[in-house]
This record gives structure tokens, C-alpha cells and sequence, in this order.
């Protein structure tokens, strides 16, 4: 297999994982652990697939399994959407409560 192949089949493989309804999307420590990749390759494949607009943060927080900070990566347009619904109401509660302090 060429490396052009191995680099779209892994692209591909985190593509497909991260389509999952999970609300909280995965880390790239998970991917790496689901996939059976190396973490540095899932880096790499998730900066190609973000720029290209197909895999969105859901959230960021505490990785469970490195006890890191992390991003939550979703390539699920509709738990994207929700995320992004979820942050914009809690930024609109945040400026609502500083006006009336």
C-alpha cells in the first residue's frame, strides 16, 4: 500500500468513527485507541480533516484517559450543530447576566 493509500484509509477510518451520534465527541487519544493508529498519525489526519472542513470541536475538556486537556472531535454535522446551539445559548446567558449586574 501506498502512502497516499495509507493516509486516505486512515482519514477515511477516523472519518467514519467520529460519524457516531456520541454527543461528546471522542479525543484523539480515543480515535487512536479505537482505530489501533498512532496518536501523532490521528494529529495529522484530524488537522487534514479539519481543514477541510469535515470534522468540527464539540467541546473541550479532560481527556479520560490521559487526564489531559483535550478537544472532543465530531464529524457528525448534527451533534455539531447541537454544540455549537449549546455554546451559542450559554454565551447569550453569560452577556445577559453582566447587563443586568
Amino acid at each position: 500500500m501506498s502512502r497516499e493509500q495509507v493516509i486516505r484509509t486512515q482519514q477515511r477510518k477516523v472519518h467514519e468513527l467520529l460519524l457516531s451520534p456520541n454527543p461528546d465527541g471522542l479525543t484523539r487519544m480515543q480515535i487512536a485507541m479505537c482505530l489501533g493508529i498512532e496518536r501523532a498519525s490521528v494529529c495529522r489526519r484530524v488537522a487534514e480533516l479539519r481543514d477541510k472542513g469535515q470534522i468540527w470541536v464539540v467541546k473541550k475538556g479532560i481527556d479520560p484517559t490521559t487526564k489531559e486537556r483535550a478537544e472532543f472531535l465530531t464529524s457528525n454535522i448534527d451533534v455539531a450543530e447541537k454544540a455549537q446551539a449549546e455554546k451559542a445559548m450559554k454565551k447569550d446567558r453569560e452577556l445577559t447576566g453582566k447587563l443586568f449586574e
